[in-house]
């Protein structure tokens, strides 16, 4: 093995396990930049695409062969057919552009974010960091009780926080939201709503009364009684919500949200359903639901997702349930999505301002990221993929 072999090969497997210093980065991507045709970076990228999107069923075994080829295609020719009219200058920038899109693809939102266990999300070659940073969201929720008294719950002492009827509400040790009915009459508070809420960078678990359990993502809510009524159990909820629904058949479970009905007698499905996406969104997971809207009527199965548009029409379709329900796991999960759904959703859980100067840049991506870093590495995926953007105190600039 030549010199040169020895070098790229030391700093591709560094980069690749997440130990490469800054300046051993740099150096990786000088050579990224200047090797517009080099077999031996083609077949590390090669033994690093074989690695990352193979083993994760990220893609189908026709659309990995697909990408992997217009990156060797990319990195062979260093730029487009239509771009040989280019100056030299231009050319070469085509081709950092590209191959730093390759780069990200199976680096970043690939595996930059590379899993080592199951449990544990390794941080892979980032550059120098920004001087202004906004950390991940977090435990966060304020909850309302049905006198209009309201508790912040992060900072809450752990233990009962209130009592209505025969419930009693407690925080437990791992930020859980709990609400305990004992079995003695409690219809005097069936109309007694609470109402627990999510700001934006906040995410929270409640126990029901009947025992469900529900996660709520940034900027959600759900309403519920302190005690469900004999005949049924009904819940709102705005934003996004999961529910693993205890099975009662004497009481059906119905979830509102919007003009939609959810019914359902023990069942897991998510819904998103914040007011600023054209759909509202629900997911099922195991069991089955009904949903109805005005006249429409879906049963859903395992597997299966129904939208619902602003006209209130109703279709389906079958999904990756993973992908649904990522961030209840920790996970952004981004399939071809543009950079203004990349940074809804950051908005959402970094509870920063998007903002855009000029045109929105034409990117897609494709990949799972930790929601436990700081907004500075994911930004900093997207500089690798030729976004300009940059922290501003809580306020986000993407500019073309």
């Amino acid at each position: 093995m030549s010199e040169f072999s020895t070098r790229l090969t030391y700093l591709f497997n560094r980069y690749y396990c997440g130990e490469a210093t800054s300046l051993e980065t740099d150096e990786l991507m000088a050579i990224i930049k200047e090797a517009k045709s080099n077999q031996e970076l083609n077949e590390l990228l090669q033994r690093a695409w074989d690695q990352t999107a193979g083993d994760q069923d990220f893609f189908s075994p026709q659309q990995s062969e697909k990408i992997f080829d217009s990156i060797i295609s990319l990195a062979t020719n260093g730029h487009h057919e239509e771009e040989d009219m280019e100056p030299p200058v231009l050319r070469s920038f085509y081709w950092w552009r590209y191959a730093a899109a390759a780069i990200i693809l199976i680096f970043g939102f690939g595996a930059l974010y590379k899993f080592r266990s199951k449990s544990e999300i390794q941080t892979v070659g980032l550059v120098q960091p920004v001087t202004k940073d906004v950390p991940p969201g977090g435990n966060r929720a304020m909850l309302t009780l049905s006198d209009g008294s309201t508790i912040i719950l992060d900072s809450a002492a752990n233990g009962i926080l209130a009592r209505q009827g025969s419930t009693e509400v407690s925080k437990k040790e791992n930020g859980q939201l709990v609400y305990n009915s004992s079995k003695q009459d409690n219809t005097k508070i069936t109309n007694q709503i609470n109402t627990l809420s999510t700001p934006k960078g906040g995410q929270y678990q409640i126990v029901l009364p009947d025992g469900s359990k529900v996660w709520l993502n940034s900027s959600s809510s759900i309403k519920f009684p302190a005690f469900f009524s004999k005949n049924e159990r009904k819940v709102e909820v705005t934003g996004e919500v999961y529910f693993e629904v205890v099975k009662d058949k004497s009481k059906p479970f119905k979830v509102l949200f919007q003009d939609t009905e959810i019914e359902v007698l023990g069942t897991s499905f998510n819904v998103m359903a914040y007011r600023d996406e054209a759909f509202s969104k629900t997911t099922l997971i195991e069991g089955s639901v009904s949903l109805t809207n005005k006249n429409t009527n879906k049963r859903l199965r395992p597997g299966q997702q129904a939208s619902v548009g602003r006209s209130g029409n109703i279709t389906t379709e079958e999904v990756d349930i993973d992908e649904a329900i990522a961030w209840k796991k920790g996970l952004f999960f981004f399939r071809d999505a543009s950079i203004a759904e990349v940074m809804k959703k950051a908005g959402r859980w970094y509870d920063v301002e998007i903002e855009y100067q000029g045109a929105i840049p034409v990117r897609q991506f494709t990949g799972k990221v930790s929601m436990d870093v700081n907004i500075s590495e994911l930004l900093t995926m997207l500089k690798y993929a030729g976004v300009n953007c940059r922290i501003d105190n809580k306020k986000i600039i993407i500019s073309p």
